[in-house]
């Protein structure tokens, strides 16, 4: 019972399933290339990823420091006039830079969030 183990169970692969019929950078995958010699001014890649059409990637420079607000507006220029909104996001940063991001580009897009607490009809009775 004590003994350790030295082989221990790795957890199983979630692969990303492409959609049938999708469009192209409808569903999308964000990561950075950080701690790149400086290049114009910039030190930091932002790849854009389509997971399930295409699986062409976009390549855009930015600076170690960016925020939230800068990849909203990386997204809105270089990505929003050719692709739209994208329905699914996958991002391996934090639940608040995610969160901020979606915040920021919709207030860039000029989008009213609203959001409520569940089962609070005060705000959301229509679609209670």
């Amino acid at each position: 019972m004590n003994k350790v183990n030295t082989h221990p169970s790795h957890p199983p692969l979630s692969p990303i399933t492409p959609v049938e019929n999708a469009r192209p950078f409808e569903t999308i995958a964000m990561d950075f290339i950080t701690k790149l010699p400086p290049s114009g001014g910039y030190d930091t890649i932002l790849t854009i990823t389509d997971t399930d059409c295409t699986k062409a990637s976009m390549f855009l420079p930015c600076k170690e420091t960016i925020d939230s607000e800068g990849v909203a507006q990386l997204y809105l220029t270089h990505v929003l006039p050719h692709y739209g909104l994208p329905k699914k996001i996958i991002s391996d940063r934090d639940p608040r830079f995610t969160s901020c991001f979606g915040k920021k580009l919709c207030r860039l897009l000029d989008i009213r969030q609203n959001i409520s607490t569940a089962y609070h009809p005060q705000t959301d009775g229509a679609s209670e």
